[in-house]
């Protein structure tokens, strides 16, 4: 790895008999790029977070319609479950094949 970093560092570096301008220009017009490239990158990462909005506010009111369609869904099963109470109290209430009165467990003695 440190062969590689070398070799790099010697490209890098302007010749002996190099000419400063175009050393200095050469510099600058990496930076330039550089420069253009990020504020590419950063146009572009705006241009999504522009575009994400009407998304997510389309999701927004999907989830918002499903969460009240859940609530219905709740609701729904809650009045199901007190209904069948009600017809259940109304059966017991209204079943005469129970006998109400006092009884009297008698010894298995008496039986004999």
């Amino acid at each position: 790895m440190l062969i590689y970093i070398r070799q790099w560092q010697n490209k890098i570096k302007p010749q002996p008999g190099a000419n400063p301008f175009v050393v200095i220009l050469s510099w600058l017009l990496f930076g330039l790029l550089l420069v253009v490239g990020l504020s590419l990158g950063l146009l572009m990462l705006l241009f999504g977070w522009i575009l994400l909005l009407p998304l997510m506010w389309r999701k927004r009111r999907e989830m918002k319609q499903m969460w009240q369609f859940t609530k219905a869904t709740r609701q729904a099963q809650q009045q199901a479950r007190r209904q069948y109470q009600q017809q259940r109290e109304q059966q017991n209430r209204q079943d005469d094949s129970v006998i109400e009165g006092e009884y009297q467990v008698k010894d298995s003695d008496e039986r004999r």
